[in-house]
C-alpha cells in the first residue's frame, strides 16, 4: 500500500470484487474495513461545530491502524455535504494510507458515480488517485 504516494488507492468494479480484494488487504494487513456511511454519519449526527471537516473526522477513523480501508463511501456523494468526494479521500491520502472502496465505474480515465443528470453525479479525473479496475483484471473473473 505504500506504492500509493499520497494518492488514495480506489478500488473499482463489482461488488463482490471490491469486497473480495478488501477482504484480502484486511487479511494481508489486519487493517479492519469501516462501513462510512454509518462512521460518518455518526460523526455528523454527533458533531457540535455547524462545519465539520470530513476530512478529518475520516481521517481520525481507527488511528491504530496504518492503512484505512474505507467502504461504502456512498454518503460522500451527497450533494447536501456540499464537499467533492475525491477531494476529501486525496486529503486523507495525503497524511495516512487509504484504500477505498469506490462505489461507481472507471470510464475513460474518469471516475464515475451516478449518471449526469442525477444529483449525486461525481465525474473526476482518474489521476488523481491510484485505481484498481477489477472489471478489467480477469484473474479475478474465473
Amino acid at each position: 500500500m505504500s506504492v500509493s504516494s499520497g494518492k488514495p488507492v480506489l478500488l473499482v468494479g463489482d461488488d463482490a470484487d471490491r469486497r473480495s480484494v478488501m477482504d484480502a488487504i484486511r487479511d494481508a494487513s489486519g487493517a479492519t474495513p469501516i462501513n462510512l456511511n454509518i462512521e460518518l454519519s455518526q460523526a455528523l449526527v454527533n458533531a457540535t461545530a455547524t462545519v465539520v471537516d470530513i476530512a478529518a473526522v475520516i481521517w481520525a477513523l481507527v488511528p491504530s491502524s496504518r492503512i484505512l480501508l474505507l467502504d461504502r463511501i456512498q454518503l460522500l456523494m451527497l450533494p447536501q455535504l456540499r464537499i467533492n468526494a475525491l477531494d476529501v479521500l486525496c486529503r486523507v491520502a495525503r497524511r495516512r494510507v487509504l484504500c477505498a472502496s469506490w462505489p461507481g465505474r472507471l470510464d475513460h480515465s474518469r471516475l464515475r458515480y451516478a449518471n449526469p443528470d442525477h444529483p449525486e453525479c461525481v465525474d473526476e479525473d482518474a489521476s488523481r488517485a491510484l485505481v484498481l479496475d477489477m472489471s478489467i483484471n480477469e484473474s479475478i473473473h474465473r
